[in-house]
């Protein structure tokens, strides 16, 4: 018990005698330290970026062919482009059928969080009375 105590209060008596210029110096070395963080974080996500290829707004004919180009994802300069998911009305999608479909791009990262894309692809002209709903409004 005695050592503990010792030990303790040499401990106590170090801490009282730190001089200021210790802290001083500490302090800078702390802002210093931040500041490099700070710069470095910066470096390393210079060239990040979550774009879509292609056009964000594609406009087929009913039955023309759509490949999707998918996205871009780089993330702390690593290309992890093969991890984006593609959802949103992409299953449904069929290009026989006029309509308006939204896919929904986004990528499980810790740099992009819950940040997502959206491409619309439009087939056919579904303004122009391409359904029965359409059509109605017309003779109205």
């Amino acid at each position: 018990m005695a050592r503990r105590n010792n030990a303790r209060n040499a401990a106590e008596k170090a801490a009282k005698k730190t001089h200021p210029v210790t802290l001083i110096l500490a302090v800078l070395f702390f802002i210093a330290g931040a500041a490099g963080g700070v710069f470095a974080f910066s470096g390393l996500t210079e060239n990040d970026k979550f774009v879509l290829n292609g056009d964000k707004e594609v406009r087929l004919a009913v039955g023309e062919n759509f490949e999707d180009p998918g996205a871009t994802v780089i993330s702390f300069g690593r290309d992890i482009s093969a991890d984006v998911i593609v959802a949103g009305e992409r299953d449904a999608f069929d290009p026989a059928v006029e309509g308006v479909y939204r896919f929904l791009y986004k990528v499980d990262d810790i740099r992009w969080g819950d940040y997502q894309l959206v491409r619309t692809v439009i087939v056919g002209d579904p303004e122009q009375g391409g359904t029965q709903e359409g059509a109605a409004d017309e003779e109205a």
